[in-house]
């Protein structure tokens, strides 16, 4: 559900490693919190499936290179 959004944002932050990382963080914080606020059981899971998606993301960025061998 979130591919669109991660390619036009490596796209844009080509080099931005740690600022990727910390936006997919906040996509999954606000999803989480939005799954909590959330009446409808199936929105609910919707969002808590974007949060893992969000934070899966954030995730596989720790193992991307910065530079060299240097990882974040």
């Amino acid at each position: 559900m979130i591919t669109a959004l991660k390619q036009l944002y490596e796209q844009n932050h080509t080099g931005e490693v740690r600022a990727l990382k910390k936006a997919y963080e906040q996509h999954a914080e606000d999803c989480a919190q939005a799954a909590e606020l959330t009446v409808d059981a199936g929105r609910r899971e919707v969002y808590l499936t974007l949060a893992r998606q969000w934070t899966e993301a954030a995730a596989a960025l720790q193992m991307t290179p910065i530079t060299g061998d240097a990882f974040i």
